[in-house]
This record gives C-alpha cells, sequence and structure tokens, in this order.
C-alpha cells in the first residue's frame, strides 16, 4: 500500500511541474523534473524486471543510482554561484564514478549496490550543507525559504540523511527484513516529492525583494 502511496507522489511531483511550468521555466529546476520523470519510469522498469529477472536488479538499481547522482550532482553544479563551491561537486562525482566503476568491476551483493547508493548519499548531503550555508551567509538572499531550490535542497537533504544508514545495510538484508526496514526509503520518499511539490507550485524567486540590501526595519 506504501508503495503505491510513494509511487502516486512521484508522479505528483511531474504533474505540478508541468503545471506551474511558467512559474519554473527560468529557476533551473527542469533537471530536477527530469529527474522526477526518470524516477516514475525507472519504477515501472524495476518492477518489471523484477518480474521477470530478479538477476539483473543489481545493474539496474546500480545505473539507476548513477542516472539519481548525475541529476542533483549538475543541479547542485548549477546552483553554485562560487567557483570554490562549484569544485566540491566537481571532484565529488570523480569519487562518486570511481567507486560506482569498483562496484561494477567487483560485484559483491545479490541485488542492491550498498556502496555506491551510500557514497551517493554521503556526497548530496555535503552539497546541501554547502549549499545552505552559502544561501545563510549571503547578503543578497534574506529570506532564504522563499527561494525554489531551498525547498529542492532542503528535500534531498532530509531524504538522504535519513535513508544513509538505510542504504549501507540494505545489501544484507534478508526479504523479510527488506520489507520492514523499506518502509524509512518510502516515508522520506513520500516527504522528498511533497517538497518538490511545494518548490514548483511556489511563484517565481525574486532575489531583489530577498535580499538583505531591500531590508527595511521600519516595517517591522
Amino acid at each position: 500500500m506504501l508503495e503505491k502511496v510513494t509511487f502516486i507522489f512521484e508522479i505528483l511531483s511531474v504533474v505540478f511541474f508541468l503545471c506551474f511550468l511558467k512559474r519554473n521555466k527560468s529557476e533551473g529546476l527542469w533537471v530536477i523534473f527530469l529527474y522526477c520523470v526518470y524516477s516514475v519510469i525507472a519504477e515501472l522498469v524495476g518492477v518489471a524486471i523484477a518480474r521477470t529477472d530478479a538477476k539483473n536488479l543489481f545493474y539496474f538499481w546500480a545505473c539507476y543510482t548513477i542516472a539519481e547522482y548525475t541529476f542533483f550532482a549538475y543541479f547542485f553544479y548549477a546552483s553554485f554561484k562560487n567557483k570554490s563551491t562549484r569544485f566540491i561537486p566537481i571532484v565529488g562525482t570523480l569519487i562518486f564514478y570511481g567507486i560506482v566503476s569498483f562496484t561494477f568491476y567487483n560485484r559483491n551483493t545479490q541485488a542492491f549496490d550498498s556502496l555506491s547508493a551510500s557514497m551517493e548519499a554521503i556526497l548530496m548531503i555535503i552539497y546541501s550543507i554547502v549549499f545552505l550555508y552559502s544561501q545563510i551567509t549571503s547578503p543578497e538572499i534574506m529570506y532564504v525559504f522563499n527561494t525554489k531550490k531551498f525547498w529542492i535542497v532542503v528535500a534531498t537533504f532530509l531524504y538522504f540523511s535519513s535513508t544513509l544508514f538505510l542504504f549501507l545495510y540494505a545489501a544484507g538484508f534478508t526479504s523479510q527484513e527488506h520489507k520492514s526496514y523499506w518502509i524509512i526509503n518510502n516515508v522520506f520518499e513520500i516527504l522528498k516529492n511533497t517538497l518538490f511539490c511545494i518548490s514548483f507550485a511556489m511563484k517565481k524567486s525574486d532575489n531583489h525583494k530577498n535580499s538583505i540590501n531591500t531590508y527595511n526595519p521600519d516595517f517591522l
């Protein structure tokens, strides 16, 4: 039942982006939209593979992790304005792809690529913290919660920080343990897509209004 609800929220994130397309056109969120579309398609394909050829699930979900990381890494790279912070996702991507290559060469799990998924989660947490810190300390942005990207990053941070340890041990789960513990992933997947919907539905970010340069204490 929870899996169906999770899938519905994945579809909703796509629907919300399209419904509020004008609000999202110039916000640099197209890569998140492509990720949402990809997630919906991957969910359907994953179910089909599990029913017909379960042996290839490892490679399927490993490829999903690679694509997921690539979408988010590009989003953060494009969102970072400072050259020094842009260097972070570049280095992280080299490390991630190196680990993925090692995992594919030395496959030692049955159905889930814990090493790559865990590394992805760690890097996403780091990118999110760097982004939020740069937004909080930027004099150009006073109300960070009024920006669309803020909610995208919060969703990313909450999801990956909550599922990190789940991914670490997922490869060793029995089928019963997987059913019991994967609820954590589904719950935070729903939360992530809910925050995506909120971001997509928000009005366009107005950096001038959010700037500390326009702050007037007389209005308090």
